[in-house]
């Protein structure tokens, strides 16, 4: 086994004729995938909830089973990270896969119980089912199926608490453990089996605006904390235009959106705070707490501009909340081309492209120094964070025996 041989160089390792793929490939039952990911849908681990541990608890009893070496680390009460590795005892080397725990809250509109998984024909329901409950359950049986025909092929699956909404998990891993050699990553969202080689990071700014309260009256004994967060967004707005006329070759531009606004006491009363919550979605290189102090400074001279009654009263204060990196991988890189030719080979798609939505894997990219992609079953668009979430069951089975291949052929078997 050499994790450096090349895909060209990879010799079945054949007993009684059949070739170690094929061995390993019809190991994997797309009805026990199902069960499994039916499991973790009815482990609910909504956030914000902050529960995770049931998921993390399903997750280690599969995997220590084969014999898994399994580390728990509780990030916070109820929500812990989960590492599980199979292979020689360094742990490294070979394939990290990496998925979360989490799934964002259920919400209304469901035609049953968010968290009792139904099966309709070839659909799998429930909330998670894929973003990201399918994918996981695909990654952990291809895991069962390649350790169990070459046990010292060497797989790390990384699984993180808090994705959907500060990163907790992947902060803390990155903190805790070391940087580690790995020939490649698979971050198991759900991308429709398409190799995604490129995805922007996400920032979460808060800016909170301090004002001066006055009968409504009287305005202008108060200094008006909404009228000073509309020149927040009028700054946001003017940046967002100008983002979108220099674009990254691969990435596209980056992005603004105010998400939420809550201020003042009462319709009589000029409000003396505004709270300002923001998403901007970064390219590689550009640095969140610039970001940040750019913006305050851009808001601070169009507030002064104005010159409100009580404009100098007016203070804005900023927070980076959260901040998830982006990454970029050759898509004509032998992993990449190792990935797609795998996916293909299982009746999946092959091709590559590029996420306008963001996910934990820039951490570990950088982090780990490893070629990265996204790539699982399921539409990020057309199924996860809605009503009615699904998967397709077809899809999870293409999907392991994929991430099956990747591992096996990562790991380079030449017996």
């Amino acid at each position: 086994m050499n994790a450096h041989t090349p895909p060209e160089a990879i010799v079945d390792n054949a007993v009684d004729d059949i070739p170690i793929t094929e061995r390993v490939l019809n190991r994997i039952d797309p009805e026990a995938i199902a069960q499994l990911a039916s499991d973790l849908i009815r482990a609910a681990s909504e956030n914000p909830g902050g529960n995770e541990e049931a998921v993390a608890q399903r997750i280690g009893v599969s995997l220590r089973v084969l014999g898994a070496r399994v580390e728990v680390d509780y990030v916070e009460a109820d929500r812990p990270n989960l590492v599980a590795r199979l292979g020689p005892n360094d742990g490294e080397g070979g394939i990290l896969f990496l998925g979360h725990s989490d799934v964002v809250p259920a919400g209304a509109g469901w035609s049953g119980d968010p968290f009792e998984p139904r099966r309709f024909g070839d659909e799998l329901f429930g909330r998670g089912a894929a973003d990201m409950k399918g994918g996981l359950a695909a990654v952990i049986a291809a895991m069962h199926a390649v350790h169990a025909e070459a046990p010292d092929i060497p797989m790390t699956f990384v699984c993180t608490v808090d994705e959907e909404v500060d990163a907790k998990g992947a902060l803390r891993y990155i903190d805790t453990v070391a940087p580690g050699n790995y020939a490649g990553c698979v971050v198991a969202e759900p991308t429709g089996l398409t190799a995604i080689t490129a995805c922007r990071g996400a920032t979460n700014l808060r800016v909170d605006i301090t004002g001066a309260s006055a009968h409504a009256g009287k305005p202008e004994e108060g200094a008006n904390a909404i009228y000073a967060a509309a020149d927040l967004v009028a700054a946001v707005e003017a940046d967002h235009e100008k983002l979108h006329g220099a674009k990254h070759p691969v990435l596209g531009s980056g992005d603004w959106n105010v998400g939420m606004i809550e201020g003042g006491h009462g319709t009589s009363i000029v409000p003396d705070r505004c709270s300002v919550s923001i998403d901007r979605r970064t390219l590689p290189g550009e640095d969140p707490e610039g970001i940040l102090d750019n913006l305050l400074s851009e808001v601070r001279e169009r507030h002064r501009n104005h010159a409100r009654p009580g404009t100098e009263r007016i203070q804005f204060a900023g927070t980076v909340e959260m901040t998830m990196p982006g990454f970029l991988t050759d898509p004509e890189s032998d992993f990449v081309r190792l990935a797609c030719e795998s996916v293909r080979e299982v009746g999946g798609p092959g091709d590559t492209g590029v996420w306008s939505a963001s996910c934990e894997g820039g951490f570990l990219a950088n982090h780990h120094n490893v070629p990265t992609i996204v790539l699982g079953p399921g539409d990020i668009t057309g199924q996860a964070h809605q009503p009615d979430e699904r998967v397709s069951v077809t899809e999870l089975h293409i999907a392991a025996r994929a991430f099956a291949l990747i591992a096996l052929r990562l790991g380079a078997i030449t017996d």
